[in-house]
């Protein structure tokens, strides 16, 4: 009988999910206001295709405003522009980019070249993004317009302006579940965790001072704020998100409902509860089960491993990080980018360099990103370089403050390196056979089988972290491969400890680190000090999301239509 109900829900749960969708997984984006209220617009998109040849996204009903400056960029590469054609094939469009002019509006599309996964930068330009009315200016735009034909997880935006947004400036959005704020000089706004974006929009409306601008434009269909916040609200639903807003982010607003209407939410309400209920039994129950162990249920007892002296993993810590994760070594997602950034320094892809920072021009260290170094194509390193270089600005030198901003307003992409690292590792493994689905409970508790090697390697790991625990607190030098002192250090990274260890290797063997000036103990500090403070930002930024959904202070108003001046339509693939 169990068996018969786990099947039903199963095929429940499948029946309503197209698992053979393309797929969005995340878009983050960035919208700057300027001193005349027009807007850049940047848009990165992690996504996957299926089928069809090219992705795109409707701009609709944008009065007088005007796109412009529109490029394109896959995985770091940039695209060209040609005029479109919707009808070509998917090896014609590979590569390129363009704009679909229709009756309503533009398209702006770009072909997929495969059904690989991807990133894409869009970059645009929007001119009269601001417009005036009686007693205000209005920020009034459908970032994101409902999907078409696509799964879609999760999106990031940052609202930014010329000038600092102050924490009380009015903030309302509409068509999702998720987040809603204005903090640290900026809005953002994102879905919450487990509600995806499938049939969902982003309406975002912002109400600014007279004057705060310097744009004479107007809206024919608006003259008053009221009258933009009426249209916006129009269709809306409201979402439950304990005390409501306050005055200063805007508020909760739901449309009168027919009885029947509100009959059948309540009912569709207890099934969905009933549904969710369900799942999270069966979450509960098979969580264990889909976990991690070892043939034979082998399991490693940390208290008597042998210290290790070598570098286990063959020295390679996209593998040690997994292994971190999958043993439960005191694994956190972000302690490898302190070992990618040594990493680069040792490939002399980078290095830190002195650097006059703001107003007193105070000597900051930076890191140097100008030497423009190749990396395997759509690798997260090429990747994590792309999101430093972005963040740098103009000069290419990344500020540590940059990077740390950067991580604040794009803290899903910035996480999402970490995991995608951890995720293609293991990946990996079980494409080499080294991670395998178990035969029976005799052979393994748990779903996934880690093999013989996985073991070794790991208990050489977990000896490894024992012998640099020790030697942190060592007083005398002792037998040690000082040769692989930086090797050390890049694990000593994702063990949480490469400060205590840099500073026990520059007491015991000084000359190690003056033999090289780009490695010694000062750029160990710096590289710890660098991560660890974007790190931070990033874990603000969530945080900060996380309590304003728990405690009321932001929302997204959702359902319905929701009025829109501009950037309506949908996107998708096609």
């Amino acid at each position: 009988m169990k068996k018969i109900l786990f099947l039903l829900i199963t095929v429940f749960l499948f029946s309503i999910t197209n698992v053979y969708a393309n797929e969005i997984y995340n878009i983050d984006a960035t919208i700057y206001l300027d001193e005349k209220g027009n807007a850049e617009i940047t848009e990165i998109w992690d996504v996957k295709g299926t089928d069809g040849t090219e992705w795109y996204k409707q701009i609709y009903d944008i009065g007088a405003s005007e796109i412009s400056n529109f490029t394109v960029s896959m995985d770091g590469h940039a695209l060209t522009y040609k005029n479109w054609n919707i009808h070509e094939s998917l090896s014609s469009k590979a590569g390129y980019y363009g704009i679909n002019y229709t009756s309503n509006g533009a398209e702006l599309c770009f072909g997929k070249t495969d059904y690989n996964r991807h990133t894409f930068t869009l970059k645009y330009n929007i001119s009269n993004m601001i417009f005036n009315v009686d007693d205000s200016q209005v920020f009034y735009w459908t970032v994101i317009p409902k999907s078409s034909g696509i799964t879609f997880d999760k999106f990031n935006l940052t609202i930014k302006g010329f000038y600092n947004f102050p924490d009380d400036l009015d903030l309302w959005a509409f068509g999702y579940k998720g987040y809603a704020y204005v903090e640290k000089n900026v809005a953002s706004l994102s879905n919450e965790e487990y509600s995806d974006m499938n049939g969902k929009y982003v309406t975002a409306l912002i109400k600014f001072p007279v004057n705060t601008f310097n744009t004479t434009y107007t809206n024919p269909n608006f003259t008053t704020f009221e009258n933009v916040l009426k249209t916006a609200q129009e269709g809306t639903t409201k979402y439950d998100y304990g005390n409501g807003g306050n005055s200063g982010n805007g508020g909760s607003y739901t449309t009168k409902t027919s009885f029947l209407s509100r009959l059948w939410n309540f009912f569709a309400g207890i099934f969905g509860f009933v549904i969710m209920f369900i799942g999270s039994v069966f979450a509960v129950i098979f969580a264990s089960k889909n976990g991690y162990g070892y043939k034979n249920n082998k399991t490693i007892d940390k208290n008597n491993v042998p210290n290790f002296r070598d570098i286990p993993c063959n020295k390679n810590i996209y593998y040690a990080n997994a292994l971190m994760s999958l043993n439960s070594f005191g694994y956190k997602e972000t302690n490898i980018l302190g070992a990618i950034i040594l990493k680069w320094i040792k490939e002399e892809k980078v290095n830190f360099i002195k650097k006059d920072v703001g107003i007193f021009k105070k000597e900051q260290n930076c890191l140097d990103l100008r030497k423009n170094p190749t990396f395997e194509a759509g690798s997260q390193e090429e990747r994590l370089f792309n999101i430093m270089r972005e963040a740098s600005g103009d000069d290419a030198i990344l500020e540590p403050k940059e990077f740390g901003r950067w991580a604040r307003s794009n803290y899903n992409s910035f996480f999402n390196v970490f995991k995608n690292i951890k995720e293609n590792e293991i990946t990996r493994l079980r494409s080499e056979g080294h991670i395998y689905p178990r035969q029976n409970k005799e052979e393994c508790k748990k779903k996934n089988v880690m093999d013989d090697q996985i073991y070794e390697d790991s208990v050489r790991l977990w000896g490894l972290k024992k012998f640099l625990q020790e030697f942190a607190s060592m007083n005398t030098k002792e037998a040690i491969e000082v040769h692989l002192w930086d090797e050390y250090l890049m694990f000593a990274y994702l063990f949480g400890i490469a400060d205590k260890v840099a500073k026990q290797f520059k007491n015991l063997y000084p000359e190690l680190m003056e033999q090289n000036p780009n490695m010694d103990y000062a750029t160990i500090m710096m590289i710890n000090s660098f991560s660890t403070t974007t790190v931070s930002a990033a874990s603000s930024a969530r945080s900060s999301a996380e309590n304003y959904h728990s405690g009321g202070g932001g929302f997204s108003v959702g359902g319905g239509g929701g009025g829109s001046f501009g950037g309506g339509g949908s996107f998708g693939s096609r």
